[in-house]
């Protein structure tokens, strides 16, 4: 910071040729750290977390070659390849461990590089990422072999996870410890350990919002044309391998704009968003946990939501999930510690709950209530003119909803099994996480006045989930309730018009006879118009055409259909037959043995003694 102006100071970052040559500079990433601050003197010391500006970071900076130069090649691997490229990671990410924390902060005059926690968010979703966040912000100096069988896991991790459609790359939802399989005995504490859930949000029509990070200068900052992981709409999501780009304009929040009729609506949403949304996207997130003091989080933040829209997940997890875990805190009088393990949990509540009034109470449109409005309006058309049309969009709806709640139930077990290997992991992961969750055994993880007894906020998050969880299913079963009555109201009204059709059809049929006939006879010519007979003739040539007209009608719809099927099934004998061969002696002998339908040839006739 400039002291004397109070504003930032303005680094041209890409000035200097390190940074321009690499994929990552600290100008692209968002750095916060998680502190006790004593700068409240009527509650005390409070967990506070601040974001660390990147010009700020400079002065680590100075040492961004440290890792390349002192790290440990031949303790970590005697494979030459693998040490080749360790040395490839290091000299492209080697600068971050520069970010790594000097040590845990115990009390409020601790050192400023002194803290809980410091959590590193990157706005792109690149696989390579991964790898190199992992070998720069480990601690080489504890153990070097356990950070390569990490790395060796996490490679395998995202070959097994790694899925393609049509749509781009993504990860199936997984929770994976990267040190499950290491046989070491020292263990690193909390972490390595990853994380891929896929979360919703909003977007408009239109360009995305601008990012204020890059996906890869490199690439020309295009983001369609590297390998980072798009956002998909909730069709992509689902129909992996169809374009579904005709089908995005029927989704609710693409039909459904209820604030052309409530003005209230509409000025909350432009006050609080400045644009209304108008479809509904699926995003993932990325968890990267490296020790119990260094999380890493990866997603595309290319969200409308927020006060700006960049910042739309961080400032969610800031201003919402971690107020609400820090309040906690407050509220208990046991020993607290804010570890990575508590900030996975706050970084899920803040992504799974982007929609969801359970975890975002003010939110002023919440996902439920979007489709429970839509859903009265079609209810209103049901009760006006059911119509074929009406279930087509009801379908629709339900179709929606489906795919929402498939992706909700990722979520659940994804958390559920996070849940159990944190509570019956290893020793060292379960000391940790019993630090980081005794505080909440006196006052909910969520929400700064909750009266929730849960004793953990891994329970909270789950609890949060199924209340919305339960809201999108009621909101499921009233779509089929209202199909089932739309599609008997349409079944009713096509009933009408088909006995509307069956008298108009019976009256046209007695009827085209008699204008055939009196057409016929009405025509000028000599020997129609000068014949001496009386009307008799007319009559009975007229009666007998309608009555045979009127029952060959009726024979046909009652036999017709039986009709064309002995006629189809007599061609395909009388084609099949036509192919039979001509010389079958065997066959023939069979036939006048009675074994008419028997037209397999005796092909295992015993061989005769002297016969060839």
């Amino acid at each position: 910071m400039d002291h004397a102006k109070g504003s930032p100071i303005q680094v041209d970052w890409q000035a200097d040729t390190y940074w321009r040559n690499r994929r990552l500079s600290p100008a692209q990433l968002q750095v916060h750290d998680i502190r006790l601050e004593g700068s409240r003197s009527d509650v005390g010391p409070m967990l506070e977390m601040r974001e660390v500006l990147s010009s700020s970071l400079l002065p680590e900076l100075e040492q961004r070659d440290r890792l390349i130069n002192t790290l440990p090649l031949e303790e970590a691997t005697k494979n030459k390849n693998e040490q080749s490229h360790l040395r490839t990671l290091a000299a492209e990410y080697g600068w971050m461990n520069c970010l790594r924390s000097r040590g845990v902060q115990e009390n409020v005059s601790d050192p400023p590089g002194y803290r809980k926690c410091r959590w590193i968010h990157i706005s792109s979703k690149f696989s390579d990422y991964l790898s190199g966040c992992l070998l720069a912000l480990s601690d080489w100096s504890k153990n070097p072999t356990e950070i390569v069988a990490a790395l060796h896991q996490l490679d395998h991790c995202v070959y097994q996870n790694e899925r393609f459609s049509k749509h781009g790359r993504y990860f199936a939802p997984f929770f994976q410890d990267l040190l499950k399989d290491s046989d070491s005995s020292e263990d690193l504490g909390e972490g390595p350990m990853l994380l891929s859930v896929p979360f919703l949000d909003w977007t408009v029509e239109g360009e995305i919002p601008p990012l204020r990070f890059q996906v890869d200068p490199r690439e020309g900052y295009q983001s369609s044309k590297s390998s980072s992981h798009l956002i998909r709409s909730v069709l992509q999501h689902f129909y992996r391998l169809e374009d579904t780009i005709d089908r995005e304009s029927q989704q609710v929040f693409t039909k459904h704009k209820p604030r052309l009729t409530d003005r209230s609506l509409d000025l909350k949403v432009r006050r609080w968003y400045g644009h209304y949304p108008t479809s509904l996207n699926v995003d993932e997130l990325w968890i990267l946990v490296i020790d119990a003091r260094h999380v890493v989080t990866f997603s595309s933040n290319q969200s409308w939501k927020s006060r700006w829209p960049p910042l739309q997940l961080s400032a969610r997890i800031l201003e919402v999930s971690f107020r609400g875990i820090r309040n906690a805190f407050l509220n208990s009088s046991n020993k607290q510690d804010y570890t990575s393990t508590t900030h996975v949990i706050a970084t899920l509540s803040g992504a799974l709950g982007m929609l969801h009034r359970s975890f975002w109470t003010d939110i002023t449109l919440c996902l439920s209530d979007r489709y429970a409005s839509y859903l009265g309006h079609l209810q209103y058309r049901l009760h006006r003119s059911p119509s074929t049309k009406l279930v087509m969009d009801l379908l629709q709806a339900q179709e929606e909803l489906n795919i929402i709640i498939q992706i909700m139930d990722q979520q659940m077990e994804l958390v559920t099994n996070l849940q159990d290997i944190l509570k019956h992991g290893s020793p060292s992961r379960t000391q940790h996480l019993q630090a980081g969750s005794t505080a909440y055994a006196d006052r909910a993880t969520y929400r700064q006045l909750s009266f929730s007894r849960l004793s953990d906020p891994t329970a909270q998050l789950l609890e949060n989930l199924r209340r919305e969880y339960v809201d999108l299913c009621d909101l499921r079963e009233n779509s089929n309730s209202l199909i089932n009555r739309t599609i008997q109201l349409v079944n009713i009204r096509l009933e009408d018009h088909g006995k509307a059709i069956l008298v108009f059809t019976i009256v046209t049929i007695i009827f085209l006879p008699l204008s055939f006939v009196s057409s016929f006879f009405g025509m000028n010519f000599a020997d129609i118009r000068n014949i001496e007979s009386t009307q008799r003739v007319f009559w009975i040539i007229s009666g007998s055409l309608t009555v045979a007209t009127v029952g060959f009608a009726i024979f046909l719809a009652f036999y017709g259909g039986s009709i064309v099927d002995w006629f189809v099934g007599w061609r395909e004998n009388r084609h099949r037959r036509t192919k039979v061969p001509k010389t079958v002696p065997r066959l023939v002998e069979r036939r006048h043995t009675g074994f008419k339908n028997f037209e397999v040839l005796d092909t295992m006739r015993p061989r005769q003694t002297g016969v060839f």
